[in-house]
């Protein structure tokens, strides 16, 4: 049978040794009640310590409740935005690209817009030359025409004059006479003597809109012009929305 009796502590001044107890009673096997109590104690008895740090913790917590509820709102809003910055990016990038479009567009306009074009002036003065008046030469530009003709009689200049002043393209207003000649061609016994007119007239032709022009393209049967004409006209208006 074993005595449990410490011979070496009798009648002396020797006392037994005890472990001494841990400085932190949460890194030891302690029962979860006893942490529990230990820390409650560290913290009354530093409160100076704790107080401070616990409060802030605290309204971080409860700042952190409160804000549940508003992100999750954001977060529901989160794709539309996403949606709503791509859209924007690419109504920012269509635009720049219009702009430029609109630009190159504005470059090409005189060639819509210009008061007559050269196409409808040759055409309906092809159709203003009467037979027995004879076509010279000619010029044509923005700012006006000049036209030498030919003939053996006066009565077929008139009609010509007439013809040209009555053209949808010319601004008869404008139509002046610069030189009349007469010259003789030939002259002998046998043959009698013929004699030419020499006629150079200048005036300006007449601006169209676009509903003439494109009449006129439609009656010349200009089909090229006409169709970029309309072209034209269409990707105007598509940029004016």
């Amino acid at each position: 049978m074993r005595i449990n009796y410490n011979f070496a502590f009798k009648k002396s001044k020797l006392r037994p040794w005890k472990r001494p107890a841990a400085p932190n009673l949460l890194i030891t096997d302690a029962s979860l009640q006893k942490k529990l109590v230990y820390i409650i104690d560290q913290f009354n008895k530093n409160s100076e310590i704790f107080y401070p740090p616990a409060i802030i913790l605290g309204l971080s917590l409860v700042l952190q409740i409160f804000n549940i509820y508003p992100n999750r709102i954001l977060k529901s809003f989160e794709d539309n935005h996403n949606k709503y910055s791509k859209v924007n990016s690419q109504l920012i990038s269509l635009n720049s690209f219009k702009q430029r479009f609109k630009g190159d567009l504005n470059n090409i306009e005189p060639f819509f817009t210009q008061a007559t074009t050269s196409y409808l002036f040759a055409y309906y003065l092809q159709n203003s030359v009467p037979k027995g008046v004879k076509l010279k030469n000619y010029s044509f530009s923005d700012n006006g025409f000049e036209i030498n003709v030919s003939a053996f009689s006066i009565d077929s200049l008139n009609e010509f004059l007439t013809l040209i002043i009555e053209s949808p393209i010319i601004n008869k207003n404008t139509v002046q006479i610069s030189q009349l000649n007469k010259q003789i061609l030939a002259k002998s016994e046998t043959m009698p003597i013929d004699f030419t007119f020499d006629l150079l007239l200048y005036g300006e032709s007449t601006k169209l809109g676009a509903e003439k022009r494109e009449y006129f393209y439609k009656e010349s049967k200009a089909n090229g012009l006409y169709k970029k004409f309309k072209r034209f006209n269409y990707i105007k208006s598509l940029l004016r929305k």
